[in-house]
């Protein structure tokens, strides 16, 4: 297994470096510049040049290119390794290591909420195919699974926070209440639901369909014979063989969800790094943007290996 994890990690460098071009691409190619916000009609030329001179603007973009990539790489070593901040003068590292807790929080427990959500109601919409707790649970997939994020989380802003007025409309904390786990997940609720629900009715109706493949074979129905009970063959037999294709989604959804996070975090104006790579966009923060954007791979990255690692959790039969 180390041997598999470190080889893994090996093969990951070529992909993030592939990530870091794709992205400094994308920022180069999009309209507008960082100094854009300092032309006014009482500047002059000679100090826009003195300000592109300052952000290293005026180079080629190739050098740009491989000078952020090599100071970037040097991190931990490098404490001014991400830049600065071109709207803030902030340390970007800074900056971003004080949003990555409230967004690995929602993120993290959206993705709780999903499978303890949608591993039940799959397997109740599996066994119980074509009744009306099968149809219940496939409309309301088809439903939330159909609904674009941000119209989702709108809706879901206006229920619980307006009609219902139970919940905060914004933010992480409340004034004054720190450290205070309880007002943290008070202000959890919306924007977990939020992510939740998409996640939900996907990886219910994946794992009903991955389910009922499994009721299907052979040696499930050799242990109905046998006259086991059929909630051991279910989650003893079936559901184990079923967890394989579903674990795949999971490390592949993780692309998905971290987009999720973003606009949830736009519409609840939540303090994590999806809100602050949205503002970065807004003002053409460059190092910023590159930051996040590499964060987020690497985030991807770590989630697909672990749901590699997983398999060999869920399956015996597979060996690394």
């Amino acid at each position: 297994m180390l041997t598999y994890t470190l080889r893994r990690l090996i093969q990951s460098i070529p992909i993030m470096l592939g990530i870091s071009l794709l992205i400094f691409t994308i920022v180069q190619l999009a309209p507008g510049s960082p100094v854009d916000r300092f032309r006014t009609p009482n500047i002059r030329p000679e100090q826009l040049e003195n300000i592109m001179r300052l952000y290293g603007l005026d180079r080629p973009v190739w050098e740009q290119y491989v000078s952020w990539l090599g100071a970037f790489f040097s991190f931990p070593f490098n404490q001014e390794a991400w830049g600065y901040s071109f709207t803030t003068n902030l340390p970007v590292r800074d900056y971003i290591f004080e949003r990555i807790p409230a967004t690995v929080t929602l993120m993290g427990t959206a993705l709780i909420v999903t499978i303890i959500v949608s591993v039940p109601i799959g397997i109740i919409a599996a066994v119980k195919q074509y009744s009306w707790a099968d149809k219940i649970i496939s409309g309301f997939a088809t439903i939330g699974y159909a609904m674009p994020s941000f119209l989702l989380g709108l809706y879901v802003l206006y229920f619980g926070g307006v009609v219902l007025k139970a919940f905060p409309l914004f933010g992480r904390q409340s004034l004054g209440k720190d450290g205070d786990i309880l007002d943290i997940a008070w202000h959890l609720v919306l924007p977990v639901t939020s992510l939740a629900i998409q996640s939900i009715a996907g990886y219910s109706r994946y794992l009903r369909a991955s389910m009922l493949d499994v009721l299907r074979q052979d040696y499930v129905r050799t242990a109905k014979a046998k006259g086991l009970a059929e909630s051991r063959v279910v989650l003893k037999h079936a559901l184990r063989n079923a967890l394989i294709p579903f674990i795949t989604l999971i490390g592949l959804s993780l692309p998905s969800l971290v987009a999720g996070a973003v606009i949830t975090e736009g519409i609840f104006s939540y303090p994590g790094l999806g809100q602050l790579t949205i503002t970065a966009i807004s003002q053409n923060d460059y190092p910023t943007i590159y930051a996040t954007g590499m964060l987020t791979g690497f985030f991807v990255i770590m989630g697909n290996l672990v749901a590699d690692i997983l398999y060999g959790v869920v399956d015996p039969r597979i060996k690394y």
